[in-house]
């Protein structure tokens, strides 16, 4: 069993974990098309609590410039939405999370509410935590050097930030074009700022204006 101690014991886990449990749950939700409102309220509760219950073994996130992450937030959510339609090539615009197509009437309308809650605060809390710790938190310094609590959060190679920013945006499926953007804007607000709670805001309030702005205006193909 010396693996598993190795494991618990390794730096990267707290970094690591949160995301590797997401991509697990991910899986499960393309099952079927349901799938994705039974397990999106597990995946946003289980992904929070492996963050909480490792957050002693993390470093202190520094809510640095909380007014500029905001707008650096804004900012990016203003790129993902006008750069949408051109660098995105959209052959059906009725994906997306969408709970009022699944559970139409009035008599559903608490529940559609409440799956929403779930996608909201996933997408505004829980996501952005989870993919800055992986992205800037860990694989940033670790491309730097391998012990990588050694490297102060921030710095800046040119090799790290491009990675980075790649992996960033091969996670966004077809949306990749303006998860590069988008990615530069919270890596270059991560050196600037050298603080991961900075980026964390920025990246949440960026997720939480498109929340909005989906619900507002029934652009469900950007969930």
């Amino acid at each position: 069993m010396n693996w598993w101690r190795d494991l618990k014991s390794s730096p990267a886990l707290p970094y690591v974990l949160p995301f590797f449990l997401f991509g697990v749950f991910l899986s499960l939700e393309g099952l079927n098309s349901v799938a994705v409102y039974i397990v999106y309220p597990i995946k946003t509760i289980v992904v929070g609590a492996s963050i909480f219950l490792l957050r002693k073994r993390l470093p202190d996130f520094n809510m640095k410039f909380p007014l500029g992450a905001v707008c650096v937030g804004w900012f990016a959510f203003a790129l993902w939405v006008g750069l949408d339609p051109y660098l995105v090539k959209r052959t059906d615009f009725r994906g997306g999370f969408n709970p009022f197509s699944l559970f139409p009437g009035s008599d559903t309308w608490s529940l559609s509410w409440s799956l929403i809650f779930f996608r909201v605060l996933g997408a505004s809390i829980v996501v952005p935590i989870m993919e800055e710790l992986l992205w800037r938190g860990f694989l940033m310094r670790w491309l730097i050097n391998e012990d990588f609590e050694k490297v102060p959060l921030g710095k800046y190679t040119h090799f790290s930030f491009c990675t980075t920013t790649a992996f960033f945006a091969s996670v966004h499926g077809s949306q990749w074009p303006l998860a590069v953007i988008v990615g530069i804007v919270y890596g270059v607000w991560f050196v600037r700022t050298k603080s991961l709670g900075a980026v964390m805001l920025a990246h949440g309030a960026t997720n939480l204006l498109l929340g909005v702005y989906v619900l507002a205006t029934h652009r469900w193909y950007f969930w």
